[in-house]
């Protein structure tokens, strides 16, 4: 069965370098998985660069879901018709994230420029390497600066709501893209749903162990376009915080990707040298995204 047509519209996730992208880009490729929808996820330019632009490479691959990782204005303007929603965050925090992920454990394949960074971070202090951090995530920061935040067809993000709430707010995004079932008035209906995902998901099982991305357990696949909440529900618990980590949000592990899972780290960190740096190159940031309304915050 093919995996991918036309005549549905493209659904697409954007977000920016250390806003939740690996947690949420997995629930979304779930998420597909369930409904045998083809997703792809681009991190960098060159992802595409062969195609000539996005939209070529989505039309190409025949995407149904992009996950845009590092998510520009320019790129996503080139896109067909789509619905989607977009993720930031507190600005201060993606720093001291970036800082910790980027000394000790963000993967650095096909990222020379993140080795060498790294190179660097681990022969100074920490607040010397806040410093450092700053001017490395320029461009994501960038990124969020010139994003269009008026656009009807992507629902709006904090990171930091988000993660304190993922069952009410992802159920929010998938009823946004019109990705959630509507209760059905026969139960035979359901079981028949039921029973054409969980095809899906075992033919889609172990296929990335499997020569020439074969399905591990052969299954037919069923073309799908929403989930019930309760499937959205399990989703999301098998990826909380906790089941991931086997730590409590707080917990602070520095060599973990998912290193501490609180906003307002920032605080933690920053002296108030750092806090004037910060302010001198990314205040209008701040005030735009919303996380201070006074530009005189300390």
């Amino acid at each position: 069965m093919s995996t991918a047509s036309s005549s549905l519209p493209l659904r697409a996730y954007f977000s920016h370098h250390k806003c939740a992208t690996g947690w949420t880009g997995n629930i979304m490729h779930e998420v597909c998985m369930h409904l045998n929808l083809h997703i792809r996820i681009v991190n960098q330019e060159k992802d595409f660069q062969e195609y000539g632009s996005l939209s070529s490479f989505v039309d190409t691959e025949q995407v149904d879901f992009l996950v845009l990782a590092n998510a520009n204005h320019t790129d996503a303007c080139s896109l067909p018709l789509y619905r989607g929603f977009h993720v930031v965050r507190d600005p201060r925090d993606v720093v001291v994230s970036a800082y910790f992920s980027h000394k000790n454990s963000h993967p650095t394949d096909e990222w020379p420029e993140l080795m060498a960074h790294r190179e660097r971070l681990q022969t100074v202090s920490k607040p010397e390497g806040l410093y450092l951090e700053m001017e490395f995530s320029r461009s994501f920061l960038e990124d969020m600066f010139t994003w269009d935040y008026e656009q009807e067809n992507v629902m709006e993000w904090h990171m930091e709501d988000l993660t304190r709430d993922p069952h009410s707010s992802f159920l929010r995004i998938f009823q946004f893209m019109e990705m959630l079932d509507t209760p059905h008035p026969s139960s035979f209906e359901d079981t028949i749903r039921w029973l054409a995902r969980t095809s899906n998901r075992l033919s889609h099982k172990g296929s990335r162990f499997m020569p020439g991305g074969q399905p591990l357990i052969p299954a037919p696949r069923h073309r799908m376009t929403s989930l019930p909440s309760s499937a959205v529900e399990k989703i999301l618990h098998a990826r909380s915080f906790e089941r991931l980590t086997g730590r409590t949000k707080g917990e602070e592990n520095t060599h973990s990707h998912l290193r501490k899972g609180v906003p307002g780290d920032w605080r933690n960190h920053f002296t108030p040298e750092h806090v004037r740096a910060f302010k001198a190159d990314y205040n209008d940031l701040v005030l735009k995204l919303g996380y201070e309304t006074d530009p005189d915050w300390t």
